[in-house]
C-alpha cells in the first residue's frame, strides 16, 4: 500500500484511512468529545467525519464534503483552544467555510485555505509556551542562578522565529505569543526592580495597534538613580576636567560628541538607556560647586542583534549580561514583527550643586 502522511501530524502511515493515522484518529475522537466508534464500524475515519457533519446539522453530505468539513471543524477546534483574540478573524473565516458546505451545492467555497498540520503545529507551540509561562510566573527571578535563567530564556527562543512571518496564520500566533511574553516581562517576571525598563517596554507594546507617542520621563526615582550613579558622577568630573580648566562653562548638544555619551552599569539604566547620546550644560557656581543640566534623548528601539560580550563589564553580573543581550535580541525580532514599536524618549536631569570630591 502506498505510503501516506497524516494530515494532522504529517507522519507517514500505510493504513487504509485517507486523512489520519490510527493514533491521531483515536486522539481526535477524544479531542472532539465523541465516544469511540463501535467495533462493527469498518471505517472509523469516515464514521468520525459523519459524526462531525451531524454535529454541525449537515446531513446527506457526500464523502468528499464530509472530509473537507472534518478538516475545517478540527482546525477550528484547535484555533479555539489557542484562545488568542488575534485569531478571531481566522476563526470567523473557517466558521464561514463550514457554513458554506451544503448538501446540494455543486462546489466547496473556501474563503481561507488552512493546512490542518500547520494549525496543529501552532497549537503545540502555544501549549509549550503556556507551560513555560506557568513556570515563569512561579519563579523568583531575584534568586535564580545564571544557568536556570539562561536555560529558561533559551527555552522561550522558539517564539522569536522570523521564518514564521511568511505564513499569515503563523505570524498572528507568534505575534500574540511574543506580545504575551513581553507583558510578562513588564509585570516584573524578568525585569524585577527594573522600573524604567518596564515602563519603556510597556509603552512600546502594541497588539496590532497604533504607533506610541514620544515619552518624557519625569519620574523622581529614575532621575535620582541617574544623579546618584557612579557613571553620572564620573562623566561630569571628566567633562569639567577636560573642558572647564580655563573657563567656567561647558555646553554641548551635538549628537556626535562621544564625550557626552554615558554608559550606565546599573541594570535598569543599562537596559533602558544603553549608550544614549546626551546634551550637557555645566556652569560653575560662586561657591565653586557646579550647576549641571543634562538631557538624555534616545530612540527606544531594538535594531541590532548583540553578542553577550557587548553587555559584559567587569562590575556587572553575568546574569544581568545574559538577560540584557538575549532580551535585546528577542526585542529585535519583535520589532520586525511589529510587536515592539519605536518612539523617542527624553529624560531631563538637573543638579544645582555638583561637587568635585
Amino acid at each position: 500500500m502506498e505510503e501516506k502522511r497524516c494530515l494532522l501530524c504529517n507522519r507517514p502511515y500505510n493504513y487504509k484511512y485517507e486523512m489520519f493515522g490510527r493514533g491521531c484518529l483515536d486522539n481526535l475522537y477524544e479531542l472532539l468529545g465523541f465516544a469511540k466508534s463501535p467495533r462493527i464500524i469498518w471505517n472509523k475515519e469516515l464514521y468520525l467525519c459523519t459524526r462531525i457533519a451531524w454535529k454541525n446539522h449537515k446531513f446527506f453530505l457526500s464523502k468528499k464534503k464530509k472530509y473537507v468539513l472534518a478538516q475545517k471543524y478540527i482546525a477550528l477546534t484547535y484555533l479555539n483552544m489557542m484562545n488568542y483574540e488575534a485569531l478571531n478573524d481566522v476563526k470567523e473565516k473557517v466558521s464561514n467555510d463550514i457554513k458554506n458546505i451544503k448538501t446540494f451545492s455543486k462546489n466547496i467555497v473556501e474563503t481561507i485555505s488552512v493546512s490542518l498540520n500547520e494549525i496543529y503545529k501552532l497549537f503545540n507551540y502555544t501549549q509549550k509556551f503556556n507551560e513555560l509561562l506557568k513556570e515563569a510566573k512561579k519563579t523568583n527571578w531575584e534568586e535564580v542562578d545564571k544557568d536556570v535563567a539562561e536555560n529558561f530564556i533559551k527555552s522561550m527562543s522558539f517564539i522569536f522565529d522570523l521564518t514564521k512571518k511568511n505564513s499569515p496564520i503563523a505570524y498572528t500566533v507568534f505575534y500574540a505569543m511574543q506580545y504575551t511574553f513581553w507583558q510578562v516581562v513588564v509585570v516584573g517576571g524578568l525585569l524585577a526592580n527594573m522600573k524604567l525598563s518596564a515602563k519603556l517596554l510597556s509603552h512600546s507594546l502594541s497588539l496590532f495597534g497604533k504607533q506610541p507617542q514620544d515619552l518624557l520621563i519625569n519620574d523622581k526615582e529614575v532621575i535620582e538613580d541617574i544623579l546618584e550613579s557612579e557613571e553620572f558622577d564620573n562623566k561630569i568630573k571628566e567633562l569639567i576636567k577636560k573642558y572647564c580648566s580655563e573657563k567656567d562653562k561647558f555646553k554641548d548638544n551635538s549628537e556626535n560628541n562621544e564625550d557626552c555619551i554615558i554608559e550606565f552599569n546599573n541594570k535598569d539604566l543599562l537596559f533602558a538607556i544603553h549608550g544614549s547620546p546626551t546634551s550637557i550644560e555645566i556652569e560653575k557656581n560662586l561657591d565653586n560647586t557646579w550647576k549641571v543640566n543634562m538631557v538624555i534623548e534616545d530612540t527606544y528601539d531594538f535594531t541590532d542583534f548583540k553578542d553577550l560580550k557587548e553587555y559584559v563589564t567587569s562590575n556587572k553580573s553575568l546574569l544581568i549580561s545574559i538577560f540584557s543581550s538575549i532580551l535585546n535580541n528577542f526585542g529585535v525580532v519583535s520589532s520586525k514583527y511589529g510587536v515592539i514599536k519605536s518612539y523617542k524618549v527624553t529624560i531631563k536631569v538637573q543638579k544645582n550643586n555638583f561637587v568635585i570630591k
